[in-house]
């Protein structure tokens, strides 16, 4: 077939748009990336990269020493976590050549570290704390800190627990377990665990043998009156604690019965511990509050007679026996060292003294320890 200049010139016009048209249909776009991944995440355990492009396309995934090198269009990738601040970069290359890349920032952060702080030894009858510390980026969702054997109270504080218990009067020797137990941000459990080793009492049992007539106050209805009594008082305690400075004694005088003492009433009769300090002093003589609190009871009674009792808030209470005067009423809220009363023999008492008591969880402890001591 001829060509005829006019078919020459088509020919020449369909050859400049095929050529145009392959130029307009080059690609030179660089794919479109999308990223996803947590921002913090547990140290030392992995956690997911997940890629995605609006093609296929050759990713490269560097993080630390690690480079990974997959064609995929939708990808995940499992990474293991370093601990601290890193970088993830990724780039990717499509068939073209084209190329896009990203970065992002990914915190690993390691399990915190806990301390606990326990007593060296203790007796049947003390007042202990035991202290539990922790430290580190990550955020404790729970935190559990056990002395079962013990009764008492756990306040929670910036990164730290603090129980305060008493070991009961009576209590074997042995070594008492203390657990704690955090549960972080990420899930992860850690726990802690130490030994408080318990002595045993070993004082000799006190004889008292104190006359029919003055034991005569001891009665079923009495008990009962000041069972329930006690029981009002600690139905709502308060539960932080209401003093911020050293315990002191509600009064200066002498000894006459030691707290713990193992007695009998009567020759024969059953043992019992005393659960106070007896300190003896002059009818009259002032009472102070050991520290700052709410008077639950103010009243008098057959066998306690004049009875204050104290809630100064986390579980610690005081009580203060056999007063002849009550200073105060209960509802009050008292300071440290306000007079409350004044020394008296009501009560099952055989002569003027105050008989002291500090509890813990209603549990009986040497008050002694609690003098010039914010805690025991």
């Amino acid at each position: 077939m001829k060509l005829t200049p006019l078919r020459l010139g088509m020919l020449a016009l369909t050859l400049l748009l095929a050529v145009g048209l392959s130029s307009a249909r080059r690609d030179d776009q660089p794919p479109e990336l999308y990223l996803e991944m947590p921002g913090r995440v547990a140290s030392e355990e992995p956690f997911d990269l997940f890629l995605s492009a609006n093609e296929p396309v050759t990713y490269l995934v560097e993080y630390g020493d690690l480079e990974l090198e997959r064609v995929s269009q939708d990808l995940t990738v499992s990474l293991l976590a370093l601990s601290g601040e890193h970088d993830v970069e990724v780039s990717a290359s499509d068939a073209a050549g084209n190329e896009a890349s990203a970065t992002l920032r990914v915190t690993g952060v390691p399990p915190v570290v806990a301390t606990l702080e326990v007593p060296d030894a203790a007796m049947a009858g003390d007042p202990v704390t035991i202290t539990a510390r922790w430290e580190g980026e990550a955020a404790v969702e729970e935190a559990v800190l056990q002395f079962a054997a013990a009764p008492g109270t756990t306040l929670e504080r910036s990164n730290a627990l603090i129980r305060v218990a008493a070991i009961p009067l009576g209590s074997t020797a042995g070594e008492w377990p203390v657990e704690l137990t955090l549960v972080d941000e990420f899930g992860r459990v850690s726990t802690s665990s130490a030994q408080l080793r318990i002595a045993a009492s070993t004082q000799p049992v006190q004889e008292l043998n104190i006359s029919p007539t003055t034991l005569s106050v001891i009665t079923p209805a009495g008990r009962e009156l000041e069972r329930e009594a006690f029981a009002a008082a600690y139905a709502q305690p308060l539960p932080t604690p209401q003093w911020s400075s050293p315990f002191l004694m509600p009064i200066e005088g002498l000894s006459t019965s030691g707290f713990g003492l193992p007695r009998r009433y009567a020759p024969g009769g059953p043992v019992s511990y005393h659960e106070g300090a007896d300190i003896g002093a002059p009818a009259g003589t002032p009472i102070h509050a050991t520290n700052d609190g709410i008077v639950r009871v103010a009243d008098f009674y057959p066998i306690k007679g004049g009875l204050t009792l104290i809630d100064h808030g986390a579980g610690v209470s005081s009580l203060y026996f056999h007063q002849s005067t009550i200073l105060v009423e209960s509802g009050d809220r008292v300071s440290r060292g306000q007079v409350i009363g004044e020394v008296g023999t009501t009560g099952l008492s055989t002569g003027p003294h105050l008989h002291w008591e500090m509890r813990v969880a209603r549990t009986p402890t040497n008050p002694l320890a609690w003098v010039d001591r914010i805690w025991p």
